[in-house]
């Protein structure tokens, strides 16, 4: 650790994530970018990461300050590959989702980068990362979760129509709890996203938790009424991932056409990132949707939005996606779990409904009067420019990292393996 020219301690911060968090085009990419690029200014932060030389992000990254340390990605397994490796994960003693990040090749890295250098803190970007600290670091080291894992997999076979699903889904469940706790426990503090993840990790026996919530970048949005379009609705979400596709099946299938019967000028805009060929066939062959995919810039598409649903029923942690919407003032509507973890009031800042019939009403109601749009719009704004701006919650995590790299110890005494030992996969 070093004194700046100001007098504040500039700590060494080593990061463990699964990619560049450039461009920030998810949630969690997001989050890790437009936090770390603000302490980068005030710190040193190398991120280790799978990713290539030439990976675009490589220099944004850089250029902001952060140094990256990258290893080769793995390849994704697909087709009969994949299922063999679902199904020799019922053998393992950790979840899918820790086997699947793992790599020999990581390992040597981070353990290189713990011989060579020293750190004040080591933050793991994503629970399943905890699996490379296999030993002692002579650094405290912070979990950064972005939600409790194992909730998701829990809400996944809550949805589960195949009854083996179900059972492989449960089964990730009960690995994944019983790996974040070990993880948690052993860690010297952790932050969370929202307050419910942080009873959730109080009641597992964590004590040091932070709460260090998801922000938006207020200068990147500007309520744009003018640019609205008529009767249009957007689903904005990463569509490589399962939750999201779920939602968008969800609201496709059991609340469009109810829409539709009462406004059949409603057209609904599929706009994200990453979609499967088969994902963009099925959705760009039905009618009143404008399947988009992936864009460069997402914000022409928000402003012309009439409405924003985000239908989710499966998820964790809490929706930037939202906090976008409100910051671009726009009227949203979404479940209780998509708005699961935000200081939001239904009625207030947005609406908030749960089934179908609901959900119909409130994107009807939505349609028919700019008034509660504009009304919804504006406090949705105030909300997140008084709470959410990420300078302000870059300070918090700022704070926490100070906070640990003092005061906390290293790992706790608490092994990965529910054998005791480490086990290397």
């Amino acid at each position: 650790m070093t004194v700046s020219a100001d007098g504040s301690r500039r700590l060494r911060v080593l990061v463990l994530d699964e990619g560049i968090p450039y461009p920030p085009n998810a949630g969690k990419s997001s989050r890790t970018w437009n936090l770390l690029r603000r302490l980068a200014r005030r710190h040193s932060i190398c991120i280790l990461c799978y990713g290539q030389p030439n990976a675009p992000g490589t220099q944004e990254a850089r250029a902001v300050g952060i140094d990256l340390r990258l290893v080769e990605p793995k390849a994704n397994p697909a087709g009969w590959r994949l299922y063999l490796r679902l199904f020799l994960n019922l053998f393992s003693l950790f979840p899918f989702s820790v086997t699947k990040h793992y790599s020999h090749a990581f390992q040597r890295q981070f353990d290189e980068l713990l011989n060579q250098d020293s750190w004040d803190l080591i933050q793991c970007e994503w629970t399943p990362y905890a699996r490379f600290i296999t030993h002692t670091p002579k650094a405290p080291v912070l979990m950064a979760t972005q939600n409790v894992e194992s909730q998701i997999w829990a809400r996944r076979a809550n949805y589960a129509g195949d009854p083996f699903a179900k059972v492989f889904f449960r089964t990730q469940e009960w690995k994944m709890r019983r790996f974040e706790k070990r993880a948690l426990l052993r860690a010297s503090a952790a932050t969370v996203v929202t307050n419910l993840e942080l009873s959730t990790l109080r009641n597992w026996g964590v004590t040091n938790v932070n709460l260090v919530p998801n922000g938006v970048d207020l200068e990147a949005y500007t309520p744009t009424p003018e640019a609205e379009c008529e009767d249009g609705l957007l689903f904005l979400a990463s569509l490589d991932w399962y939750p999201n596709l779920d939602a968008l099946g969800y609201f496709v299938k059991k609340i469009l056409p109810a829409v539709r019967a009462q406004r059949p000028g409603a057209h609904l805009r599929i706009v994200g990132r990453k979609p499967a060929e088969s994902v963009i066939r099925h959705y760009s062959s039905l009618p009143g949707i404008d399947f988009v995919g992936e864009v460069k810039e997402v914000r022409s598409h928000l402003y012309r939005a009439t409405v924003v649903i985000v239908p989710l029923r499966i998820g964790g942690g809490s929706r930037i996606k939202i906090l976008e919407a409100l910051a671009a003032g726009k009227a949203v509507i979404s479940t209780t779990i998509g708005a699961e973890g935000l200081d939001v009031i239904s009625g207030e800042h947005l609406l908030i409904a749960d089934s179908p019939a609901e959900f119909a009403g409130g994107v009807e109601e939505l349609l028919a009067s700019t008034q509660l749009r504009r009304r919804l719009g504006d406090n949705g704004r105030k909300l997140v420019t008084d709470r959410y701006g990420w300078d302000q919650i870059a300070n918090r995590l700022e704070s926490v990292w100070y906070d640990v790299s003092e005061h906390q110890p290293t790992l706790r005494r608490v092994p990965l393996s529910p054998l005791g030992f480490e086990v290397t996969q």
